[in-house]
Formats: C-alpha cells, structure tokens, sequence
C-alpha cells in the first residue's frame, strides 16, 4: 500500500469511529429519556380497588322507593281513567244496541261513541309513553346520583377504582346459547367481601338524603 492509500484508509477508519461513537452517544441518550419518562409515570403504590352491587343499591336508595312509589300512583291513576272511558264507551255501544238502524239520534250516538273509542286509544297509548318516560328518568337520575356519590366516598376514603361486582347475580337457567351469552358478559369472577363498599355507600346517600 503506497503513503496515500495509507492515510486515505486511516481517514476513513477514524471517520467510522466518529461515527460509532455518535450512535452510542445517541442510544444512551434515548434510553435515558425513556427511563426517566417511565419513572415520572410509574404508579407510587397499587391501585386500591372496591367493589359495589349496584341492584342493591338501587333497591335500596330511600328516594328510589319514594319514586317507584310515585310512578305506581301514577300508573293507577292512568289506569282509573282508563277504566272511565272503556265503561263509557261501553254504555254508549249498549244504548246504540236498543236504537232504530239509520236515525239521528243512533248517528249522534254513534260520533260519540266513536269519539270516545279514539280518546281511549289515544291515553292509552299516551299513558304508557310516559310511564316508560318517568321510569327511564328515574333510573338515570338515580345512576348519576350513585355515580357521584361513588366517586365522593372513594376520594375520602382513597379509592382509585369502583367496580360493579357482577358476579353477585346468579344465572338464570336456560338454553346454553342464553346461558353462554349470561357468562360471557361477566367481567368479575371472585371479588374480597371486605373491598365491598356496598353498604356504606348506601348509608351514606340515605343518610345525606341523596339517595
């Protein structure tokens, strides 16, 4: 090898040795970054997990009786007037009966009597929208209220996480398809009876006149 390809090959290996020494620079630099990153995000200490049964506690909130209460009243005052009109309608169809075919007075009765046939279709039809209706509210007004009362208790308490135990039910017994169908939308199989937070969730709210 003559003088010049000599020092072309030295320049050449001090060049690759730069440039090995970058990369290792460089691999340092990201591995340092991800360590501190991962330590910055790291939990301090595990997650404190309690459980709630959320049908208890529906059936067990004060202002959820007062309200199941109050949608049944309202049932049975739809009903009532319900009652009303079909006995109405029904003497009209039995005084039509004892008419002459084709005079005033049955064609008068006759309007009438099918005006209150269309009332009655059409409370009845209107009754039952807003029982679904109150229900529905009812049920979302008193979730929220369990939600919010939730998340209270467990910042006080230091909770980070509350599950809706739903191993608590048992399975209905039927076809296999429904039966699978019932397993599979479960997500807890076991839950510790002392993370239960159930019933002091439920005193809470009923003693703070939430629930």
């Amino acid at each position: 090898m003559n003088p010049l390809e000599h020092e072309h090959e030295r320049h050449n290996n001090m060049a690759r040795t730069r440039l090995a020494v970058c990369l290792a620079f460089a691999a340092l630099a990201v591995g340092f970054t991800f360590m501190a990153g991962y330590a910055a995000r790291k939990p301090t200490a595990p997650a404190v997990v309690a459980f709630v049964d959320l049908e208890k506690v529906f059936n067990s909130l004060d202002s959820r009786i007062e309200s199941e209460k109050n949608i049944r009243k309202m049932a049975v005052d739809m009903e009532d007037e319900t009652t009303s009109m079909r006995e109405e309608l029904e003497l009209l169809q039995a005084e039509l009966e004892s008419l002459e075919p084709g005079t005033d007075a049955m064609a008068e009765l006759n309007d009438r009597a099918v005006s209150v046939a269309g009332r009655l279709r059409a409370f009845q039809k209107y009754s039952a929208l807003l029982l679904e209706r109150e229900q529905a509210n009812d049920l979302r007004v008193t979730y929220d209220m369990i939600r919010a009362a939730a998340a209270e208790y467990s910042k006080a308490s230091k909770i980070d996480i509350v599950l809706l135990n739903d191993s608590i039910p048992t399975i209905n017994p039927s076809d296999s398809a429904n039966t699978l169908q019932q397993i599979s939308a479960r997500r807890i199989l076991y839950a510790n009876d002392v993370l239960d937070i159930t019933e002091d969730l439920i005193a809470k709210m009923n003693a703070a006149g939430a629930g």
